[in-house]
């Protein structure tokens, strides 16, 4: 089992068994704690998932334009927070399709370059994949536990000085929502099996599998403010750090050399300035905005828009991430039954197999491999 899969992977699934564990133990434990996760996460993975994204062009081989980079990044991101305060409804809106296809996609890289999870046979086997990952974690709590997730909206739209309620899908717009993501669900698991079909990678279908059914479970039974918080930085910001980690020489090496904890402090040093400013900008944020009675509300309420604001730049810069590294992912593959009868061979040999040894170079990356 690679580094990556036990430093990054198997807490996360840890993570996620221990809040469904505590949710059926404890519920009221779970619902006086249910902002902790995210709190934690300013101070952990999550805020800072993203802080290094001005050394990711450098990291792929595309040198000079920092200066561009960053001013178009920072000015996407306060045009996000201009949105939250005119027209707050639009940006929830947009916070969560973006969430859906950011968070969707993000668990590619991690799939098939960790996992070790074979090519997708058919472009609706990657969309499958994607819908899943993303429909779950995001529409999921949003259609279980609607008065809860009216309170997790409600929070960012009051911190940004937006009168009424928070809002939750009802009526027809519920079930249609319930239909989408059985819909998602049902189809990765078909795919995953179709892919898989007649390979050597049956601990990579597993993985597969058991990730989709944690995830479900988890939201399905987890009050969503604290089901998601525990995923944006268990799962989702620790899978992107790991990504990152392995794009870096020096952390790279201490990956293949077993020293995660050295690669992850190393990765914090670097994360720490922009971290420290995007704290900042927080702070800032809930001073002017402080509309909420009880201040942990407010906080929360302002961690959650500066997050989605910071979201968009940040999905943008993984998006290209995406381009550069997965770039044979997106094309459809052969099935192994196609390979075995003679079809066309995968085009891109980084995607075709999983690696045993880190890969240096542009748009090349560390990618372990689970033994089959």
């Amino acid at each position: 089992m690679s580094t990556l899969q036990r430093s990054i992977a198997r807490p996360g699934y840890a993570a996620l068994v221990g809040a469904i564990v505590l949710a059926l133990a404890w519920p009221a434990g779970v619902e006086a704690m249910r902002f902790w996760p995210l709190l934690a996460s300013l101070l952990l993975l999550g805020l800072s998932h993203g802080a290094v994204d001005h050394h990711v062009p450098a990291r792929l081989g595309v040198a000079g334009h920092r200066g561009l980079f960053l001013l178009a990044y920072v000015g996407l991101a306060l045009a996000g927070i201009v949105a939250w305060f005119v027209a707050p409804g639009a940006a929830l809106a947009l916070f969560l399709l973006v969430a859906v296809l950011h968070w969707g996609t993000a668990d590619v890289w991690f799939a098939r370059n960790v996992s070790g999870r074979a090519p997708f046979g058919r472009p609706w086997r990657a969309a499958a994949f994607i819908a899943a990952r993303g429909l779950v974690p995001v529409l999921l709590p949003l259609l279980i536990f609607p008065a809860a997730a009216a309170e997790g909206t409600g929070a960012i739209l009051h911190a940004v000085g937006a009168g009424g309620e928070g809002w939750a899908p009802a009526g027809g717009w519920r079930d249609g929502g319930f239909v989408l993501v059985g819909a998602a669900v049902l189809l990765a698991v078909l795919a995953a099996w179709l892919d898989h079909r007649g390979s050597d990678r049956r601990g990579a279908a597993r993985i597969d599998v058991g990730e989709v059914a944690l995830l479900t479970l988890t939201m399905l039974v987890v009050t969503p403010v604290f089901a998601v918080g525990v995923y944006f930085v268990a799962w989702h910001a620790a899978r992107h750090v790991g990504r990152l980690m392995a794009t870096s020489p020096d952390q790279a090496r201490r990956l293949d050399d077993g020293r995660p904890g050295a690669a992850l402090l190393a990765w914090h040093g670097e994360a720490a300035p922009l971290t420290i400013v995007s704290l900042a900008g927080l702070a800032l944020l809930v001073l002017l905005a402080w509309r909420l009675p009880a201040a942990g509300d407010a906080l929360t309420g302002g961690a959650l828009a500066m997050i989605a604001a910071l979201t968009l730049p940040h999905a943008v810069v993984v998006a290209w991430m995406d381009k550069v590294q997965l770039a044979g992912v997106w094309r459809a593959q052969p099935d192994d039954s196609e390979r075995r009868a003679g079809g066309p061979s995968v085009a891109d040999p980084q995607t075709d197999r999983p690696a045993t040894s880190s890969l240096r170079g542009p748009g090349t990356i560390a990618r372990p491999a689970v033994a089959p």
